[in-house]
């Protein structure tokens, strides 16, 4: 049995000692442990205090820094900004440079609502100006630059920390239009008469060329001595809608458009045409403009046909020329071969009639074969019921021809139609002209009850009525061959 303590024996002083030195240092060790404690507490709620101090300031600079950003004032700017506050900053500046002729502020609202409006619009910084100090941003829209906005400071250091707060100072627009394609127009008008373009007549100030060549002249007015000219208007930078009118009020269109500029031509309303008849061995000029046996409209023998054992080699062919669309008066004129002057008839339509010039050594042996012949016309036209009138006129005529199978065939109708006696005022024989040694031709006229009309009024052309008449001789004798109206 184990002995108990109190048997044991008594501890040395010497242990004791060592055993109050253990429990010395093992108090101590434990008061060290607790200043230890004490400092890790207190340290850290110290850094804990610092840290939230530094975040605190942290969080306020921050703060500042993100008020400060000018960017804000930008967003809210493009946020609160209204559709018609945009058409305000951006029309200040912008400006179309437009004639007379067009309105600005309505091109520039049909442009602004075409290529701007419902864009979306977007900034960005315009380094070209931009500085800490003062921030300036562009506005862009439609793929244009719009605007420049410039901020300036709100107040000084607002923000805190040595920052700013901004606020909007300046909207200049930029929009420029310099760019924007614009069309010239040239308009092209007879002398003297008044063009109108967008309602508004075009003005002297506008002429650019007083002799411009009229567009689409036919063959043979492009070679008259004189051409004819239009003046020439010019009007730059239209942008709109183009309406051009004439002195009557009619709309013109355009008549082409190249390299940005557009023609109009206010064609002359008063447009000219004639025909012209005779005979190929006459020379016709219409206004310096010889006129070519090709260009004839009809070439035909007329009151020579069928009678070539007479005429020979003589024989000519009557050309018809017949032009319209002209816009020059015709100044018409013409040459026999010998170079003699020739006058005109004119006829009820209208045509010159030329015939070769008269040899009067012929219509002194001629004439009375013609009024001869033209009498027994005369008589039995007005009373073809007579006996012998109708026999006396067919033996004036060549047989086997076309004038005498006409009158021979024509008696039962003429005895019906002829009732009175026939009269020709003013009758005249003229035109004799020989076609070779065994022919001749002339002309038979008399007082026309017509009038000149359109431009032959401004001449003093021959108004009559005529036939045209081939002779030929056989024998002694001349015999009608050929018997022609040609005005009447």
């Amino acid at each position: 049995m184990a002995e108990r303590e109190t048997d044991r024996a008594p501890m040395s002083e010497e242990y004791r000692a060592e055993l109050r030195r253990q429990r010395a240092k093992e108090r101590k060790i434990r008061r060290g442990k607790k200043r230890w404690r004490a400092f890790l507490v207190i340290y850290t709620v110290l850094f804990l205090l610092a840290g939230a101090a530094g975040c605190f300031v942290l969080y306020r600079y921050c703060e500042s820094y993100e008020a400060s950003l000018p960017e804000h004032v930008m967003d809210e700017f493009m946020a609160s900004t209204t559709p018609e506050q945009w058409y305000g900053y951006i029309r200040g500046g912008a400006s179309l440079p437009v004639s007379e002729f067009e309105d600005g502020d309505a091109l520039f609202d049909a442009y602004y609502d075409a290529a701007i409006r419902d864009s979306r619009f977007s900034y960005w910084k315009y380094m070209d100006e931009y500085t800490s100090q003062t921030p300036v941003y562009k506005v862009r829209g439609g793929g244009m630059d719009l605007c420049l906005v410039r901020l300036r400071p709100l107040g000084s250091n607002a923000a805190g920390f040595g920052r700013q707060l901004w606020q909007v100072g300046e909207v200049r627009s930029i929009l420029s239009l310099d760019k924007l394609q614009s069309v010239t127009v040239e308009i092209d008008v007879p002398r003297g008469e008044t063009v109108y373009l967008n309602g508004l007549a075009v003005g002297r100030e506008h002429l650019t060329e007083e002799a411009a060549p009229v567009p689409d002249l036919t063959a043979l007015e492009s070679r008259f001595r004189t051409l004819p000219s239009y003046e020439r208007y010019r009007v730059e930078n239209m942008y709109g809608d183009i309406t051009v009118t004439d002195e009557s009020g009619r709309a013109l269109s355009p008549i082409r458009e190249e390299s940005g500029v557009i023609r109009y031509v206010a064609r002359q309303e008063e447009l000219y045409s004639f025909t012209v008849r005779a005979p190929e061995t006459v020379t016709v000029t219409v206004c310096g403009a010889e006129l070519r046996k090709n260009e004839a409209e009809k070439a035909e023998k007329g009151v020579l046909a069928g009678l070539d054992k007479y005429t020979g080699d003589d024989a000519y062919d009557t050309l018809t020329w017949h032009y319209e669309g002209l816009y020059t008066r015709p100044e018409i004129s013409a040459v026999g071969r010998d170079g003699r002057a020739l006058t005109p008839l004119v006829n009820e339509k209208g045509e010159l009639l030329f015939f070769n010039p008269q040899d009067d050594a012929l219509a002194e042996q001629a004439r009375p074969w013609a009024e001869d012949f033209f009498q027994k016309y005369i008589n039995y036209s007005g009373k073809a019921y007579e006996a012998g009138r109708h026999q006396m006129l067919l033996n004036t005529i060549l047989p086997d021809t076309e004038l005498y199978r006409y009158v021979r065939d024509s008696r039962d109708a003429m005895i019906w139609a002829s009732a009175t006696e026939v009269h020709y005022d003013e009758l005249t024989f003229a035109d004799f002209s020989p076609v070779g040694d065994n022919c001749f031709t002339c002309t038979i006229r008399y007082k026309g009850d017509f009038a000149a009309t359109a431009w032959h009024e401004s001449y003093t052309y021959d108004m009559q009525n005529a036939y045209e008449l081939s002779f030929v001789r056989v024998g002694e004798m001349w015999y009608a061959a050929a018997m022609s109206v040609v005005a009447g």
